[in-house]
């Protein structure tokens, strides 16, 4: 499969470790991927992986926001692989993304060979209670004062809180429904959460 992703996707995806989830776009397309390199594509393109996403927003201190996804692949014969994908909706390229999640129905995982060079596609459900979640999120972006600050310090500020954030919540804890979970993760949130 032919992939084509905006060369600054590429480039950073290639700079990633192998297996670094990162939430991107396709060319010429009006929908967020999650991409991500890796050593055996051929693990793959089996049609029996089960994919589980859990988007999660999270406010950190001085309304700092993450948006985190977090995500499971399993299957009959593979041994089940999590992440989480981030996102910093203060910075341009990020909304554009959460954007495009507030619409679509589904959300890609396209998984790469090394060079870039070929593409496996396999697809999660992206439900209305997710795009609805990322609707009222980009609602409240919109009168947020961080908006303000120079690029530089955003960018700092995000990453300190995306630590905070990896912090408090593993990918664990993040996948499990509602009913499992020890903590309710919106009790911890100071602001919306995507769940």
């Amino acid at each position: 499969m032919k992939v084509n992703l905006p060369r600054l996707y590429q480039a950073v995806l290639l700079q990633t470790p192998v297996l670094t989830p990162m939430l991107a776009r396709v060319e010429k397309s009006q929908q967020t991927v999650l991409a991500m390199r890796v050593t055996d594509l051929f693990s793959f393109r089996r049609e029996d992986i089960a994919i589980t996403v859990q988007p999660v927003g999270y406010q950190a201190k001085e309304g700092i926001w993450v948006v985190a996804i977090a995500f499971r692949l399993g299957g009959s014969s593979a041994t089940p692989r999590e992440g989480v994908a981030y996102m910093n909706p203060h910075k341009a390229d990020d909304r554009v993304l959460l954007q495009h999640l507030a619409q679509q129905e589904q959300l890609p995982f396209i998984f790469f060979s090394l060079r870039l060079q070929v593409a496996v596609q396999q697809t999660a459900s992206w439900s209305v209670h997710y795009r609805q979640e990322v609707r009222m999120l980009l609602a409240r972006l919109e009168h947020s004062p961080m908006e303000k600050e120079p690029e530089g310090e955003r960018e700092q500020d995000f990453e300190q809180a995306k630590r905070e954030f990896q912090r408090l919540y593993s990918v664990n804890l993040l996948l499990l429904p509602h009913a499992q979970r020890e903590v309710q993760i919106s009790s911890s949130f100071h602001g919306a959460v995507l769940d």
